[in-house]
Order: C-alpha cells, then structure tokens, then sequence
C-alpha cells in the first residue's frame, strides 16, 4: 500500500489484492490522511487484481471518509474484471472512475460535501 500527497492531491496505491487483509491497509491508510479539505483523492487501481467485498467495503469507507471532509475521491485505471466487478455491484454508479489519470484533472467536478 502506497501513500503519496502532492499539494492538493493525495494519491493512495493499494495492494494487488483487496480482500480482507489488503482492504484492512486502505482502511488504515485512508483514517490516516489528516483532514485538509478540499482535496483531491486518487485511488490508482492499476495494480489491483482482485477485489472482494471486504476491498469495496473499504473503497466505501474512503469514499465516505472523503466527502466527510469535503474531499473529492475518484478511482482510475482499474482494469477489466476490476471495473467489471463495479458495474455488477452497481457502485459504478456511486463513485467516480476513470481509465485514465488525466482525465481526474480534465474533469471539473466540484469537490463533493457529505
């Protein structure tokens, strides 16, 4: 599980499998991030190969972590069974998710309140 911040961004790399365990990570790192709103946080999907109910139980948690703090979250480059996985759940619907990273910037969504 990677963590970056950049000025407004913060960019978390979760682990390739987000089951209970790797789900646990994001959770951790997600109630880590200090509340600095407006901000913008990325979860790159790039490396993620699987994901469970326990790994979209903790993309709900960011998610709702987010917009607590007046944060906007978005997902990107998840790949095909992982965005699949969404559109299944329905929770395509819910979050933001991009297949590329420079369409978060091209986009000018306003910053999400809860």
């Amino acid at each position: 599980m990677k963590l970056a911040e950049c000025q407004q961004h913060i960019l978390l790399q979760p682990e390739p499998r987000l089951d209970l365990q790797g789900g646990n990570a994001l959770k951790q790192q997600v109630l880590a991030i200090p509340p600095e709103p407006p901000q913008l946080w990325i979860i790159d999907l790039a490396e993620v190969e699987f994901i469970d109910s326990s790994g979209l139980g903790a993309l709900v948690t960011a998610l709702k972590s987010a917009r607590r703090l007046g944060c906007r979250l978005v997902l990107c480059h998840p790949s095909a069974t992982v965005k699949l996985i969404f559109e299944i759940t329905q929770l395509d619907r819910v979050f933001e998710i991009f297949d590329q990273l420079e369409a978060v910037f091209s986009t000018d969504t306003e910053l999400l309140s809860a």
